[in-house]
C-alpha cells in the first residue's frame, strides 16, 4: 500500500524509472524514489496546479538519466568479471541502445539518403501535425465548460418540413424552462455596444444572457462574479461582465476595474466580473456579457425569434429522454398557441455538435488527405530503403553467417527506420508549427468554429510521436522482412545485385503510391472544379467599384442615415450611395412571416418566414440589381402608404402563374406587423444572399421611409475610382456627423464576395497542395523503380544491345514497364476514388462526386506524369555500353 495518490504525472515517473534503471537497482530502490517524488509532486501541484507537477517531472528527468547511466556502467563492470552469458539474456534496453548506436552510424555513412528520407518525412508528418491540430482543436477537444457532454442546444423546426433549425421567442423559452424536468434551460442572443476608447468609438460584440446562462455553463470568473437571473430584472442595476481580452484592452489587466462603471451606448454599467482568458462560448469569443432585461409584456412575446436556447441535462437524464419530453411540451404549445406554434417541433442536439458539425466533413476530408500523403511518403521511403538494402545484402549476410538470427537482423533494420522517423518527426513538428501558423493567419480560418482553441500542444506532440513511430514501422517493415528472410549464401554469392523479391516489393509499393495519389488528385480536382464553378456564379450585384461599410446607432435617430447618405453623395469620386440592412451573399439575416392578404391561409396554418431588407430607393441602381417588372422604390414612398419590392425567387414561390404587381401583403404576426398593409410595386433580380452556392432566397425590400427607426445599415457606395481610395474621406464624413459612431466592416464588394467563398477556397487550395505533393512523390516512385530495374538489368540490356536490339525497342520495354505500374495503380485508385469521393459530396457545387470529366483529366495527368518519369530511365537504358556492362559483371 502507498500513502500517496497515484496521479498521471506520478505514473509517468514510475514508467521512466522502469525503462531507464537496471532491473536489480529498480527492484531495490524504485519504491523509495517514487515516494520521495510523490511528496515533491504534491507540493508543486498545490502551488501551481498540474503545470507545476509536470515541471517537477521535467526537472527530475536529467538526474534520473544520470543515475541510470551510472548504474548501468557499474552493472557492465560487474558483468565483465562474471562468466559470459548466453546471447539474448542481456538487458533489453542495452540491446536497444546498441541497435540505436549502430543505426546512427549507418545513417551517417549515407548522408544523402538520410537527408532525403528525413526531409520527406518532415513534410508528411508536419502536414499531418498541423491538420491534426486543427481537427483536435475544433472537433475532438471537449468544450471548455463544466461537464460539456451534458450541454445541449434547442431550436425550433416545423414538423414534417425539412430545413434548418431556428431560434425561439422569449415566451416559448420561458415555457420550456417552466415545463422541463430533464434539463435546466437558459438562452442567449447576440448584442453589440459602442464604447469610446481613447477618443475613438469602438463597437464591441457581446452576448446577452437570458434565464441565467452563465451559471448554467458552469465556468467561474477570473475574478468577481457571474451574471445571475436577478440581474435580468428591469429594476436591477445595470451590470456587465467583461471578457479577458476586453478587460486587458480597457484596463491593462488592472483588477481595480471591478466595480467601476463603463458607458455603453450611453448607459453606465457596473463591472461585476471578468472571465478567464481561455473562456469562449458557442464557437468563438465574446467581448462582454450583459443580462437581458425583458419587461413582463416582452416576456410573453411569441413572434420574435432571436434567442438561442441552451440546456444542461439533469442527473439521470439522457438526450433521448429530453427529446421525448420536449416533444410533449411542443404538442402542448401547438395546442395552446396554434397561431405561433403550428407544426412546432423542438430539436435537441449536443452543444458541441451544434457548434462544430458544419465543419466536420471539411476537416475530416483534409485529415484524410494528409494521411494519404503520409502513406505515399512511407511507401516511397520503403522503396528507398529497399534500394539501399540491395547494397547491404552482403553486410546482412555476413551478420547472419556469424550467428545473428532473422529476428535480430529485422530488429536492427526496424531500429534504423524508427530512428529516421523520429528525426523526421522532430523536424516535422517545426514544419507543422510553421504550417499551422499559416493556416491560422489565413482569412478562411476565421470561418472555423473554436479557431481560438487551435494550438500545437501536448496532445499534438503525443500524436506526432505516435505518428512518427508508426511511420517508421510502416516503411521499414518491408525492407526488414525482405533482407532478414533472404538466404545468406545467395547474398554472399550475388553481392549487391538485387533479387526478384525486391523488385516485386518495390513494384507493389509504387502501385500503392499511384493508387493513393489518384484518389487525392481526384478529390482535389473535384474541389477545384467546384470552386471554379462557384466563382462563376452571378451574385446578382455589380461588384466593380463598389465600396461598403456599416454603422450601428446606439439609440434611435431617424435623421442620421438620410443625412449621412446625402453627405456621402457629395464626396468627390462618389457616383451614388445607398443603404441596405444586410449585404448580398452574407446570409439570410432577419425575416418575418409573409402574409398574402388576397389569399389568407386556413386557420391553424402559419405562413412561411421570409427574409427582408430595409433599403433606400437608390440601393438597386447603386448595387446593380436589375429591375424585372414594375417600378423601383421612390423617395416619395411613405409609411402612410407602404409599398414593397420583391425578388424573382419570392414570385416563383408565391405567385407562380399569377401577376404579383399590386397584390396586398403584410409582414409579421397579425398583432405585430412591420407595416399594416403594403403593395408590391416592383420585381427585381435575385441575389445570392445565402451564399454563392445556395439558391436565391425569397426576399422583400422595404423602403427606409416605412421603417425609419431601423438601427443599423450597410452603406453601399459606387465610386468613379478605386474604392479603397475614398475610405479615409468616408470615415471623416461619418465622424463629422457623429464622432461617437464607429465605422465597421470597411471593404469592397470584391472583398465581400471573396469572404463568401473563403471556406471553399481554403479546402480546395489545401487539397490541391496535398495532391500535388502526392503526385510528385508517386512519380518519383515510378522513376526510382525503373532506375533500379535498369541498374539491376544492366548486363541483360548490354547483351540485348550487343545482339542488335534497337534503342527504341529498349526504350519501349522500359517505358511499358513503368506505364504498366502506373496503369495498375490508376485502376485501383479510380475504384477507391469512386467510393471515397462520395464522402465529400456536401463540399461540392455544380459537380457530382463521380464527375466523369474530372476522373478523365486526372487519369490522363497521372499517366502523362508516369510516362515522363518512365522515359528518363528508358533513355539511360539505351546508352548502356555492352562491353562495360559485361566487364562490370
Amino acid at each position: 500500500m502507498t500513502d500517496y495518490r497515484l496521479t498521471g504525472v506520478l505514473r509517468a515517473y514510475r514508467i521512466v524509472l522502469a525503462v531507464l534503471l537496471p532491473a536489480e537497482f529498480h527492484r531495490r530502490f524504485a519504491h523509495q524514489m517514487i515516494a520521495v517524488f510523490a511528496e515533491l509532486e504534491a507540493g508543486a501541484r498545490s502551488s501551481t496546479g498540474r503545470r507545476g507537477a509536470i515541471s517537477a517531472l521535467v526537472s527530475e528527468l536529467p538526474g534520473v538519466v544520470q543515475l541510470a547511466m551510472r548504474e548501468r556502467r557499474a552493472e557492465r563492470a560487474r558483468r565483465a568479471h562474471l562468466p559470459s552469458e548466453p546471447v539474448g539474456s542481456g538487458n533489453v534496453l542495452d540491446s536497444f541502445l546498441q541497435d540505436l548506436r549502430f543505426a546512427a552510424r549507418s545513417l551517417r555513412r549515407a548522408p544523402g539518403f538520410a537527408a532525403v528520407a528525413i526531409f520527406t518525412l518532415a513534410l508528411g508528418i508536419g502536414a499531418n501535425t498541423a491538420i491534426f491540430s486543427v481537427v483536435d482543436g475544433v472537433l475532438l477537444r471537449p468544450l471548455r465548460l463544466r461537464e460539456p457532454e451534458q450541454l445541449v442546444t434547442l431550436g425550433e423546426q416545423s414538423a414534417g418540413i425539412p430545413g434548418g433549425i431556428s431560434q425561439t421567442s422569449p415566451a416559448n423559452l420561458f415555457d420550456w424552462r417552466r415545463s422541463s424536468r430533464t434539463m435546466s434551460i437558459a438562452g442567449f442572443s447576440a448584442r453589440s455596444g459602442t464604447l469610446v476608447v481613447k477618443g475613438e468609438p469602438q463597437l464591441l460584440t457581446g452576448t446577452q444572457s437570458v434565464g441565467g446562462l452563465m451559471p448554467l455553463l458552469g465556468v467561474p470568473p477570473l475574478f468577481g462574479r457571474l451574471l445571475t437571473e436577478a440581474d435580468e430584472d428591469p429594476s436591477a442595476p445595470s451590470v456587465i461582465v467583461l471578457s479577458y481580452a476586453t478587460w486587458r484592452d480597457l484596463f491593462g489587466e488592472d483588477r481595480t476595474a471591478l466595480g467601476k462603471n463603463i458607458t455603453m451606448d450611453g448607459t453606465p454599467r457596473s463591472i461585476v466580473g471578468v472571465m478567464p482568458a481561455d473562456f469562449s462560448f458557442f464557437g468563438g469569443p465574446s467581448d462582454f456579457y450583459v443580462p437581458a432585461r425583458f419587461d413582463a409584456q416582452f416576456r410573453e412575446n411569441r413572434d420574435q425569434y432571436f434567442i438561442q436556447p441552451i440546456g444542461r441535462l439533469t442527473k439521470g437524464a439522457t438526450l433521448e429522454s429530453s427529446r421525448a419530453e420536449m416533444e410533449t411540451i411542443a404538442a402542448r404549445l401547438r395546442r395552446d398557441w396554434p397561431v405561433f406554434n403550428t407544426n412546432l417541433k423542438i430539436v435537441v442536439q449536443p452543444l458541441q455538435e451544434s457548434i462544430v458539425g458544419g465543419s466536420r466533413t471539411q476537416l475530416l476530408v483534409l485529415m484524410g488527405a494528409v494521411a494519404f500523403v503520409l502513406l505515399i511518403t512511407c511507401a516511397n521511403l520503403g522503396n528507398l530503403l529497399l534500394a539501399r538494402a540491395s547494397t547491404r545484402r552482403r553486410e546482412i549476410a555476413v551478420r547472419q553467417a556469424l550467428g545473428a538470427g532473422q529476428g535480430r537482423v529485422a530488429r536492427q533494420l526496424l531500429t534504423e527506420s524508427i530512428l529516421l522517423a523520429l528525426i523526421g518527426g522532430v523536424l516535422g513538428l517545426i514544419v507543422g508549427k510553421l504550417f499551422l501558423d499559416l493556416l491560422l493567419a489565413a482569412q478562411a480560418t476565421t470561418n472555423l468554429p473554436r479557431a481560438d482553441e487551435i494550438a500545437l500542444d501536448g496532445r499534438v506532440l503525443v500524436f506526432a510521436f505516435a505518428l512518427s513511430t508508426a511511420a517508421g514501422l510502416l516503411f521499414g517493415s518491408v525492407p526488414a522482412w525482405q533482407l532478414a528472410r533472404g538466404p545468406s549464401s545467395d547474398a554472399l554469392r550475388d553481392g549487391s545485385r538485387g533479387s526478384s523479391g525486391h523488385q516485386w516489393a518495390r513494384s507493389a509499393l509504387v502501385v500503392a503510391e499511384v493508387a493513393l495519389a489518384m484518389i487525392l488528385l481526384t478529390g482535389a480536382g473535384l474541389l477545384i472544379r467546384s470552386f471554379d464553378l462557384l466563382q462563376r456564379v452571378d451574385p446578382g450585384v455589380r461588384r466593380e467599384q463598389l465600396f461598403t461599410f456599416s454603422v450601428r446607432l446606439p439609440n434611435s435617430n431617424p435623421t442620421f442615415f438620410p443625412r449621412a447618405i446625402e453627405r456621402l453623395r457629395s464626396l468627390p469620386g462618389v457616383r451614388s450611395a445607398a443603404l441596405v440592412s444586410q449585404l448580398p451573399v452574407t446570409g439570410r439575416g432577419i425575416g418575418a412571416w409573409y402574409n398574402r392578404i388576397d389569399r389568407p391561409l386556413p386557420a391553424g396554418v402559419n405562413p412561411s418566414g421570409e427574409a427582408y431588407r430595409v433599403v433606400t430607393p437608390e440601393y438597386f441602381e447603386t448595387a446593380g440589381i436589375a429591375l424585372k417588372a414594375g417600378r423601383l422604390l421612390q423617395n416619395t414612398d411613405t409609411r402612410a402608404a407602404p409599398v414593397i419590392v420583391v425578388n424573382e425567387a419570392l414570385v416563383r414561390k408565391y405567385y407562380r402563374g399569377e401577376e404579383p404587381l399590386g397584390k396586398p401583403v403584410y409582414l409579421g404576426a397579425p398583432d405585430n406587423r412591420l407595416f399594416q398593409q403594403g403593395q408590391i410595386v416592383g420585381i427585381v433580380a435575385d441575389t445570392r444572399d445565402a451564399g454563392l452556392g445556395s439558391d436565391p432566397l425569397p426576399t422583400v425590400y422595404i423602403p427606409l421611409a416605412v421603417m425609419p427607426t431601423w438601427p443599423a445599415f450597410f452603406f453601399v457606395v459606387r465610386t468613379r475610382q478605386d474604392p479603397a481610395s475614398i475610405a479615409g474621406a468616408v470615415r471623416s464624413a461619418i465622424r463629422e456627423l457623429d464622432a461617437s459612431l464607429p465605422v465597421r466592416n470597411v471593404q469592397t464588394m470584391n472583398d465581400v464576395l471573396s469572404t463568401a467563398v473563403a471556406p471553399a477556397r481554403w479546402s480546395s487550395t489545401l487539397l490541391a497542395v496535398f495532391a500535388a505533393v502526392a503526385l510528385v512523390i508517386a512519380v518519383l516512385g515510378v522513376f526510382g523503380v525503373l532506375s533500379y530495374i535498369v541498374t539491376q538489368r544492366t548486363r541483360e540490356l548490354g547483351i540485348r544491345i550487343a545482339l542488335g536490339a534497337a534503342p527504341a525497342q529498349v526504350r519501349r520495354m522500359v517505358v511499358a514497364r513503368g506505364l504498366s505500374l502506373a496503369l495498375t495503380g490508376t485502376v485501383l485508385g479510380l475504384a477507391g476514388a469512386g467510393l471515397l469521393t462520395r464522402l465529400m459530396a456536401s463540399l461540392l457545387f455544380g459537380v457530382t462526386a463521380t464527375d466523369p470529366m474530372t476522373f478523365a483529366v486526372v487519369t490522363m495527368l497521372l499517366l502523362l506524369a508516369a510516362a515522363v518519369a518512365s522515359y528518363l530511365p528508358a533513355r539511360r537504358a539505351t546508352r548502356v555500353d555492352p562491353m562495360l556492362a559485361l566487364r562490370a559483371e
